[in-house]
């Protein structure tokens, strides 16, 4: 097999998924070894978002295995002071493939001061309270939810070697600076190296955006460094000039998770300094314009953090506008009213 030989320090959940996806998106290049390093992996129960089923879907773990030790989790919660807590879900305000985005429509009414509640339009957020979908749900109401899920971390982690090992990834009982590599990729769970790819040595870096707060970060960079790492994959000669640009589109990502961390600190009632969320905020405030890049979190969820803090527009994009008001407080009711009786038809 020929191609660069890659080594991966650690042995928990993140190690393990790095190395089944990163082998799955690029099997016919060089060797992958997984040296499990100290410290012990974490366990307990683990947070994945919703970007994971892609992941999934490729490693062709289904649903129902993950249902066996785990359970759907349909957005964030964050702890406030007094014991106050703010619901942010997943998922769309409307259905995705409908014409004329229902969050968009929502922004100019809330520019005027006509907007229904926001919660009332998310099924999601319907589902975080409890709600629970009836036997026939309308396939409408389906392609607005969006699920990650809540496992407990030694059996994904289980379920996640035997899939890296299972596509060739290998795993000998070596010291780890026995192993010749030509990239040594650090997935400790506990490493504090700075991310990026310097030299010979790649940082994942998700260390610090662990799954102990309301949305795991970690899982999210983790997924788009095996990605982009697979996609840069280069001979041995390309290896400087490649790294510039992983590390280029890694500094892209990192202050999205940053400014979505320090919304997270904001709901919860604390002040975070973050020049990209004051950013975010001025946009939304004069214009209704919302974050368009879709990593970590898409559109209708930034939506749902700005309305929370209590963000009003003073006008919306006129490029996004489809229906006049009227017709778009008709569909909110017909969506509201598609929830309300999912919900009364699954007591």
């Amino acid at each position: 097999m020929t191609g660069p030989r890659l080594a991966i320090l650690g042995d928990g959940v993140e190690a393990w998924l790095f190395a089944a996806l990163f082998r799955q998106l690029s099997r016919r290049f060089g060797t992958l070894t997984v040296i499990p390093a100290p410290p012990a992996h974490a366990s307990g129960t683990i947070a994945l978002p919703p970007v994971v089923a892609g992941a999934h879907q490729l490693l062709r773990i289904a649903p129902a295995a993950l249902a066996a030790f785990g359970r759907p989790r349909y957005g964030m919660r964050i702890a406030g002071a007094a014991g106050a807590e703010t619901l942010i879900p997943y998922g769309s305000y409307g259905d995705p493939d409908e014409a004329g985005n229902l969050a968009d429509a929502w922004i100019r009414l809330r520019s005027e001061d006509r907007a229904p509640a926001l919660a009332g339009l998310s099924a999601n957020r319907a589902l975080m309270s409890g709600g629970l979908l009836g036997p026939e749900p309308d396939p409408r109401l389906l392609r607005s939810i969006s699920a990650g899920w809540e496992v407990d971390a030694d059996r994904y982690r289980s379920l996640l070697k035997d899939a890296a090992l299972s596509r060739g990834v290998l795993c000998p009982a070596v010291a780890p600076d026995s192993v010749e590599a030509d990239i040594l990729i650090d997935a400790r769970e506990t490493s504090a190296g700075e991310p990026g790819w310097h030299g010979r040595r790649l940082s994942i870096g998700s260390a610090s955006r662990r799954w102990n707060s309301p949305e795991p970060f970690a899982i999210a960079a983790l997924l788009s460094a095996a990605a982009r790492l697979a996609t840069l994959l280069p001979r041995h000669g390309a290896m400087p000039l490649l790294a510039r640009e992983y590390n280029r589109l890694l500094a892209v990502e990192l202050a999205g998770m940053d400014s979505a961390s320090a919304m997270l600190v904001r709901l919860a009632g604390r002040d975070a300094p973050s020049g990209t969320l004051d950013r975010y905020e001025a946009r939304y405030r004069l214009a209704g314009l919302l974050p368009a890049d879709p990593q970590p979190w898409t559109r209708d969820i930034w939506l749902s953090a700005f309305d929370a803090l209590g963000w009003r527009p003073r006008r919306y994009d006129p490029n996004l506008d489809r229906f006049d008001g009227d017709r778009s407080t008709r569909r909110f009711d017909a969506w509201s009213a598609m929830i309300a009786g999912q919900r009364r038809g699954s007591a």
